[in-house]
């Protein structure tokens, strides 16, 4: 973290070059670690990165106004990558919301929020049977044994399942917290 954001912040939007250094090698190597989960293509992740920051440094002037770097960072990252997935006709592991929140407000709320839109996302997008199991436990609270018997499979069939869902649901996770 760094120690005043809001003070960098403040500097940057008056045209101080050393603490937009400052706040380019501290959140760079964030950008670029998240552009790459989404796009699999180095170079491009790499150009997308760049292009975010040179976009800060054009709207400088407002960045004061700004509550969580981190989340509008993330933001930017998003529509980044799903304008990429547009142009070269790639998926990318997002969807469009027709929320657009204050850019100057988001904050942990808006990244609770973003992360359960893309648990959502994931698990409908999961094979039916894995999605089936998923929802019996979490939902309807079911225990292993309960699955198994209620879908006619192995107990073992129940887990595997259920431990791919967490692991797709950790990696949305990880993505996400890369910016708190």
């Amino acid at each position: 973290m760094l120690l005043d954001e809001e003070q960098l912040l403040r500097r940057i939007s008056e045209g101080d070059e050393s603490a937009f250094r400052s706040f380019f090698g501290y959140y760079y190597p964030k950008v670029k670690t998240f552009m790459l989960t989404l796009i699999d293509n180095e170079d491009d992740a790499n150009d997308l990165a760049q292009n975010i920051f040179v976009k800060l440094w054009l709207i400088r002037s407002s960045m004061a106004k700004l509550h969580s770097a981190g989340a509008y960072l993330y933001r930017m990252c998003k529509n980044a990558a799903i304008d990429y997935g547009r142009t070269h006709k790639v998926k990318i592991p997002f969807t469009e919301s027709n929320d657009t929140p204050d850019p100057y407000s988001l904050d942990e709320d808006y990244f609770a929020k973003e992360k359960q839109q893309q648990y959502l996302n994931a698990v409908d997008k999961m094979p039916h049977k894995r999605r089936e199991v998923f929802l019996m436990s979490r939902k309807n609270g079911m225990s292993n044994d309960q699955i198994a018997q209620t879908l006619g499979i192995s107990k073992k069939t129940v887990e595997n399942h259920i431990n791919a869902v967490l692991k797709e649901l950790r990696k949305i996770t990880s993505c996400i917290s890369i910016f708190l």
